[in-house]
Order: structure tokens, then C-alpha cells, then sequence
């Protein structure tokens, strides 16, 4: 079932489903993390430390193709406001209230500053942002009930001062000037047995679970925000102002969404029609990215506008920039890759534990040294690199905490503010307003109000997680009683669910064994759990399981779906070898969201074809063995071999494309005493069929470090070939015999090919390319245990060298039509196989390279296979 052969690679006919923005995997892959590793395969020491300025490269993606709402929008589709919240007297007293009065004079007076007599010069203003932190931090407070007041209700809210200390449970440190977190826990840590009992847990602080919210707060008067930018910054990349609409109010008085949305979207080339591999959303990060035109979606929301007095208020141009930020301002994001002082500390075993040493005065200073280059920063690259910082706090609630669907935020300018969602499918902001203002200061204080009123589910915790059998969130004393260095705050946590038997199943997680970095996407946590439900004829009761859970596109075909099919089609045509090479199912739910009840289904119905619909999905599957536990390098070789094979008859026999091999997606199992590879992880896989029929999600397939230069080419229009995986199976093995000494021992420093795992795209696709066509490159430098590897790598990386040195120069449309060109040449180059490199990376070549090791032929398990392939 290959498709057709094509000789020009941007007019393929049979196109793969569009992924181009690979949201998923924000910054560094660590590939010994894929399902169900375990985090020890072969690559188990794989985990290349994060820097922050590679990380905040993948989340520019996600913040370019942001929505602006108005605030009136973000407020009842995202914060649930009451319609007629104006009329509802709880959020009435709050401008009368004294508390509120005083609260927001106090704040405003060190913001803004006092006019003196002549109403033209201002005094008291605030010299430094951190001024500002405890007047703002009683602003939000008092903004819950009017009073600020301390009370009992186990679900009050409460918000404190986290800078400069970071949030702990993230390889990156990273650290909102303010949190929000539950009232219980903020006086549960104030007692002063409980802050000897966190000392002895190690536990320092907030870690990301915890955390309900944030707040960043700068003290530019607004710049930051895109406020009073009224004019061209010099020296700065071009910037569109926006000037959107405002909600206004209903004759009647009620309250409703506005009637526009505005869209951020990249302005791309175009391409060549029926690609599905999307040049438009394709990651290419450049120093050179211009302000992208926003544009305006109509709200298909039938709901009244808000008041006139509403738009008659007098606000600035909202200059809303993408341009990444020059020097100063990517110092500021490099600020956490300094070097800091660490102590080694040795644990029983012979295990090390590195600890950093850094006093409270360290953090203040570094906290500081922030703010300064801040100062350096024009109002232009001040927002791009506060969209920054608050994505990157998004970033980590949504994958270090608990498992969340969305997370929340604020940014406070002096007297401008704006609300930030994040979710899998969408970055969505307020536009910056002016709480000076009255109308919009009475909707700020509704909106903060309605803010804490919000549920755990609400602020975007999945529901059906329980933990330990009350929320750490509230309660402190639930915490593990031993936490690492990466807070796995799962460990411990029970989830039920409703199994597709109808049955309540109750899950226990025991360890966690892979965590998506990343906003947008499907974002999947793979963990170990054990069935601990009580109900009668429970057949899982004691067993331990591999449980994912994940985002996927509503429209993409499920992993479920194409396994079972693999599965039917070994059985029906009585190819019953392939059974061994295939992970079985136990279970899958998906999960829907409600179009009225949930804030993502709000937002479809709102957005249309601007939000992409996803479905949160919980698979269930038997517990399969990762390559670390192998250790003859026969088994190896027989585990890759039989890779080659299984994928070879998923491609022609079931019509299936892997399209995401990496090291963590290759495992094994035993049966009667032999072992078998097991390709696993199908959700970037496709039907070969449907491949074109377009995209079917905004998500680009591959593990970064293992994918074949073509996809990581921003100009690459030819769709995902077969061959595409056979180069990430090579890469899986060059890896494993280069940057291992032995099976799971890293090899000594400088290890081999380092920068394909802690790059960009595009600096990966420069590294791979120079790789496989530099002439005067280096050899392998394959290490010694893994000697035996060498035949098969030089003869594959040989056919790679071959195939990619051999591909057709694109003719210039400079060349003048009777010019004498090489009619030889243009034949040869028209009738160039790109699926397989003019045949040079095909299954054939893989099979007769891999099919003996060591002198000796290993077992064939299919015969069978298109010879053409």
C-alpha cells in the first residue's frame, strides 16, 4: 500500500496530516521520557538540562497565535461573570466598600503616583516594581469579599508574594512576582510545627500544584502591557498597532460577550496546493519575525452588547508585538542558565543529590538584576518578553503540577492590567485596560471577585483526581513524605473513572513516567498505576497498568482505534507473528467537553474553526519492558530488527504510518522464553489512506532529536515519508552505541550529537543537515561495548549520505526557457525517487543491512514485504 512514487517533493500527492508546529515538546526533548519508558531505556541519561532561552523559543509558537478578547469576553466566557453581574449585589458593594477604596488608593498612590497641587507633577511613585508587590497582593485580597478578611471556608483563596524565591518543581526556575493558592495551605504553613515539618521534607516553598494562579507585575507605566504606545519604536522589528473593538452594554442592562474576537495569526509564504504540511504554523524561529497583522473573527455569539458608556472611554493605541526582543531583552530571558553554586550530596547507594546553594539575599539579588535589564528594554520588547515570562509560568502549572486542562494569569503595568488563559489548544489574552477607569475598574474587581469564587475543576484541575483522600492543595500535611528534586506530585494520587464496561475503575499512580512539556498539544502523562477499586469481579484489582492521559485533536483517528485495527488485521488475515510486535489494549475513555458547562467548549462555539477541539483521553494498556533492561547486544540488534519488520506491515499490510519512532516508543516483551520488539505509542500515527485528506490537527509528528532533517526543514512541503521513520530508527541506534559507554551509563563528556537534544528545530535540522552532507565530515564515534553496531550504522549512514547528497537542486526561475541547461540532468532529477531517496533508505536496503548481527542471521519473523520497498 505505498503511495505513488512522486519525482518533485512539493507537489506529493498523497499528503500526511498536518503538524507542523510541534507544541508539544517546548524546548529540550528528553526522549528517555516516551510512554510507558519509565524513564529508563537505553537513553535513560538522556535528560539534557533545560535553558530558559531555548525553552521560551518554543513558546513564542503558542503566544503568536494567541486570541485577544475583550475584557468583557474573557470575563464570561473564560471566568464564567454572570451575565448580569452589575446587578448582583455582591459584586455591587464592592465599590462602596471602605476596604476596596482604601486598597486601591494605597496601590494606586505607589503606581501612579499623586498629582501636587497644579495637577502636574506626581509624587510618591514607587522606584521599584517590588514596591508594589504587598499593596497589590491587599488589592486582590480585599477584592474577594470587600473585606479581606480571613475566614474558614476550605475553598477561600488567598494571594501572597512569591518573588524572588522560585516556584519549586521545575527544572527551569522560574518564579511569578505573585501566586494564588488556597487559604488553608498559606495558614497551615504560617504554624510553626508545620514549617519544621517542611524543613524536614525539604520542602522550601510553593511547588507548581500548588499554585492556582499568577501574577507578574512590572512598573512601566503600562508599556509592558501595550499601553500609551502611540507610535514606530526606531531600531525595533515592524509592529501592527490593533485597535479592537470594545464589548458594549445591552439596552437592557445585561452583561454579554462582545461580539469580537481578534486573532494574532504568523504571516507565512504560501505553498503549493493540497499540502497538508503547513508552512504557516511550521516552527521557524528567527531574530527577523514581523508583527503580525491581527485579524478579527466574528463572535457567533447571539448574546446583547454591553453598555455604550463602555466604549466611550478614552484608551491607547494596544500595540501588540511578537517581535522577539534584541539583545537586552534575551539576556534577561538567559538570566536562569547562570551558573550557580551547587553541593553534591551523596546518598545511600552511591546515588548523588545536587543541591543549590543559594541564600535569600542570592534571589534578591538576582530578583534585581531582572528588573534592571527590564529598565533597557524598549516598550516593544518588554511585551514580547513579558508574554514570555507568563507563558512560561502557563508552561509549568500545566506540566509540572497536577494534571490541569488550563491555567489562569494576571498582569499588572501600574494601572494597566490583563487577564491570560492557556489551554491546549489556544493562548488567550484580554486587551490591557486601565483600572483608573471607572467602568472597567468596577469589571476588574468582578472579575477578581469571580476569580476566587471558582472551583478547583474550574481553574482547570481535572476532575476525578483525588490524592490521598484530601487535596494537597489545601492541606499540606497530605504532601508526600519524600519529594526529589522534581516534585512528582502524582505520585500517591487515586483517579477514578467510569470504564468502558461501565464500571467504576479506581487507580492508584505509582510512578510517573513520562510528563509532556508544553501548552499547546496533546501533553501526555504517562504513569504506572495499580487498580485499588473495591467493586465485585474487579479484574484489574492489584495489577499494575500503564495509564495515559492526553489532549488529542478531536479529529485525529485515536490511538485505540488504529491498534485495534492493526490487531484485527494480524488476526483475520492470519498474520498472528505481528500479535507479538503490537502493545494490547486493556482500555480507553474519552472525554468530552461540554459546549455550555466547561470553558473549552465555550470557546469552540465562540471561536469555530479558530480553536481547535480536543478531548481529553485515558488509554489503559499492559506493561511492556524498555530497552535499559536489555543487556546482550543480540537482543538488541533483534529487537531493532524486528522493528523494521512490524513497521514494514503495518505500512503495507494494515495501512497504518507510525510517524513518531524514538527511543522510548521501541520496546519488548517475553513470551516462552524469547524476546520481542514491540512498536508502541501510536498517536501521531495515520491511516496511509487518509494521509490525503489534509490535516488533521495543528501538531507536527516526531521526537526532535530523532527525526529526519526533512521534517525539521521549514521549507520541506513533502508530507511524512515511510523512510522518514526508518532515519529516526537509525538515529535510535546511533544514539544508544554513541552516547553509552554500556547500556544505560552515558558516555564520558563531550557525549556525541549532544546538540540534537537540547536545540531548536532549526538548530537541529543545521546540525542533521551538515551531518549527513558535509563530505568532510567525521566518523562514528561509536563506543566500544557497542563495536558490533558499526557495520550496520556505516552502511546505513553510508545509503543516508548517498540519498541526501543525491537529491535534486531545485532549478532557479531565473533560468531563461531556451537556455542551454543538461537535458541529462533535468531527466534524472525528474525522475527522482523522494520517498526513498532514489532508493537508498528503503525498506529492502534496512532489512538486508539488519537482517544478520555479530556474523549471524537473526529470526526473520516476516517473510513477506513489497521487494519494490
Amino acid at each position: 500500500m505505498e503511495p505513488p512514487q512522486q519525482n518533485d517533493p512539493p507537489t506529493q500527492t498523497l499528503q500526511t496530516p498536518n503538524t507542523p508546529n510541534r507544541t508539544q515538546t517546548h524546548g529540550p526533548s528528553v526522549v528517555n521520557c516516551t510512554p510507558m519508558s519509565n524513564k529508563y531505556c537505553a537513553h535513560a541519561k538522556d535528560i539534557v538540562s533545560q535553558r530558559a532561552s531555548v525553552v521560551n523559543k518554543f513558546l513564542e509558537d503558542d503566544i503568536n497565535d494567541r486570541v485577544i478578547f475583550d475584557l468583557d469576553e474573557f470575563a464570561t466566557l473564560i471566568l464564567e461573570l454572570p451575565p448580569d453581574w452589575d446587578v448582583e449585589q455582591e459584586f455591587n458593594l464592592l465599590p462602596e466598600s471602605e476596604a476596596v477604596k482604601e486598597a486601591f488608593e494605597e496601590y494606586l498612590k505607589l503606581a501612579v503616583g499623586v498629582s501636587d497641587v497644579k495637577g502636574k507633577r506626581k509624587k510618591g511613585r514607587a522606584t521599584h516594581e517590588k514596591e508594589l508587590y504587598r499593596p497589590l497582593v491587599n488589592l486582590l485580597n480585599v477584592l474577594r469579599d470587600g473585606t479581606g478578611c480571613l475566614g474558614k471556608d476550605i475553598d477561600e483563596k488567598i494571594f501572597y508574594v512569591q518573588d524572588p524565591r522560585p516556584v519549586l518543581g521545575s527544572l527551569i526556575q522560574r518564579k511569578p512576582d505573585l501566586g494564588g493558592i488556597y487559604i488553608q495551605l498559606l495558614k497551615l504553613a504560617e504554624n510553626e510545627k508545620l514549617s519544621e515539618y517542611l524543613v524536614k521534607k525539604d520542602i522550601k516553598g510553593v511547588f507548581w500544584g500548588l499554585l492556582l494562579f499568577f501574577v507578574e507585575v512590572k512598573h512601566e507605566k503600562g508599556n509592558f502591557i501595550g499601553l500609551n504606545v502611540h507610535k514606530k519604536e526606531s531600531g525595533t522589528p515592524k509592529n501592527a498597532s490593533t485597535k479592537g473593538s470594545v464589548s458594549q452594554r445591552s439596552q437592557h442592562g445585561s452583561k454579554r460577550p462582545s461580539q469580537k474576537a481578534h486573532i494574532l495569526s504568523q504571516s507565512t509564504p504560501s505553498q503549493s496546493a493540497g499540502h497538508s504540511q503547513s508552512k504557516s504554523t511550521k516552527r521557524k524561529i528567527s531574530n527577523d519575525v514581523l508583527e503580525p497583522t491581527a485579524k478579527r473573527v466574528k463572535s457567533q455569539s447571539t448574546s446583547q452588547p454591553l453598555r455604550k458608556s463602555v466604549n466611550q472611554r478614552s484608551r491607547g493605541t494596544v500595540s501588540q508585538s511578537n517581535a522577539p526582543p534584541s539583545s537586552t531583552a534575551t539576556t534577561v530571558s538567559n538570566i536562569d542558565d547562570e551558573d550557580r553554586p551547587r553541593v553534591i550530596i551523596h546518598k545511600h547507594g552511591g546515588k548523588e543529590k545536587t543541591l543549590e546553594v543559594m541564600t535569600s539575599q542570592d534571589y534578591q539579588l538576582k530578583a534585581d538584576n531582572e528588573v534592571k535589564a527590564e529598565e533597557k528594554m524598549t516598550p516593544t520588547q518588554g511585551q514580547h518578553h513579558t508574554r514570555i515570562q507568563c507563558a512560561s509560568y502557563a508552561k509549568e502549572m500545566l506540566s509540572s503540577g497536577y494534571i490541569r486542562n488550563h491555567a489562569l494569569g494576571i498582569t499588572a503595568d501600574d494601572s494597566g492590567f490583563r487577564f491570560h488563559y492557556y489551554d491546549r489548544s489556544k493562548v488567550i489574552e484580554s486587551r490591557a485596560f486601565q483600572i483608573v477607569d471607572t467602568e472597567w475598574k468596577k469589571l476588574f474587581m468582578a472579575m477578581v471577585c469571580q476569580l476566587n469564587k471558582l472551583s478547583t475543576e474550574k481553574l482547570g484541575y481535572i476532575p476525578n483526581l483525588h490524592l490521598n483522600d484530601f487535596d494537597y492543595l489545601r492541606d499540606p500535611k497530605q504532601l508526600p513524605s519524600k519529594l526529589e528534586d522534581n516534585q512528582e506530585s502524582l505520585i500517591g494520587a487515586t483517579y477514578s473513572f467510569r470504564a468502558s464496561d461501565g464500571k467504576i475503575r479506581t487507580v492508584i499512580i505509582k510512578k510517573v513516567l513520562y510528563r509532556a512539556e508544553g501548552i499547546v498539544g496533546r501533553c501526555s502523562i504517562v504513569v504506572e498505576v495499580e487498580c485499588i477499586c473495591t467493586e465485585f469481579g474487579c479484574t484489574w484489582h492489584g495489577e499494575r497498568r500503564i495509564m495515559k492521559i492526553s489532549f488529542p485533536s478531536r479529529s485525529r483517528t485515536s490511538e485505540e482505534e488504529l491498534i485495534r485495527e492493526a490487531r484485527a488485521k494480524a488476526e483475520t488475515s492470519g498474520e498472528h507473528w505481528a500479535l507479538n510486535h503490537l502493545p494490547e489494549l486493556i482500555d480507553t475513555i474519552t472525554i468530552t467537553y461540554d459546549k455550555t458547562t466547561t470553558v473549552q467548549g465555550r470557546l469552540k462555539a465562540h471561536l469555530k474553526e479558530k480553536y481547535e477541539e480536543r478531548v481529553m483521553r485515558v488509554t489503559v494498556m499492559e506493561k511492556l519492558h524498555p530497552l535499559s533492561e536489555l543487556n546482550d547486544l543480540r537482543d538488541f540488534a533483534q529487537v531493532f530488527y524486528d522493528i523494521v519488520q512490524i513497521h514494514q506491515w503495518l505500512y503495507e499490510c494494515a495501512g497504518i504510518l507510525h510517524r513518531d519512532l524514538s527511543s522510548g516508543n521501541i520496546m519488548f516483551r517475553c513470551k516462552d522464553g524469547k524476546i520481542y520488539g514491540v512498536l508502541n505509542d501510536f498517536d501521531l500515527s495515520s491511516r496511509v489512506q487518509d494521509m490525503g485528506k489534509g490535516p488533521t490537527s495543528n501538531q507536527r509528528t516526531g521526537t526532535r532529536p530523532f527525526m529526519s532533517p526533512d521534517l525539521l526543514n521549514p521549507n520541506w512541503e513533502g508530507g511524512h515519508f515511510y523512510r522518514h521513520d526508518l532515519e529516526s530508527l537509525f538515529y535510535i541506534i546511533l544514539c544508544l552505541a554513541c552516547r553509552y559507554a554500556q547500556p544505560g551509563v552515558p558516555a564520558a563528556e563531550p557525549r556525541a550529537y549532544s546538540k540534537w537534544f537540547n536545540g531548536t528545530d532549526e538548530d537541529v535540522f543545521t546540525q542533521k543537515n551538515a551531518f549527513l552532507t558535509d563530505p568532510f565530515g567525521k566518523g562514528l564515534a561509536v563506543q566500544p561495548y557497542f563495536a558490533d553496531f558499526q557495520p550496520w550504522l556505516e552502511r546505513i549512514f553510508w545509503k543516508l549520505q548517498c540519498g541526501y547528497r543525491g537529491r535534486p537542486i531545485t532549478k532557479s526561475t531565473n533560468f531563461a526557457e531556451d537556455e542551454n541547461l543538461d537535458n541529462d540532468e533535468d531527466r534524472k532529477n525528474a525522475n527522482f525517487d523522494w520517498n526513498t531517496l532514489n532508493r537508498c533508505v528503503s525498506y529492502a536496503q534496512m532489512r538486508s543491512i539488519m537482517s544478520s548481527f555479530q556474523g549471524k542471521s537473526l529470526e526473520t519473523r516476516w517473510a513477506g514485504g513489497n521487494p519494490e520497498h
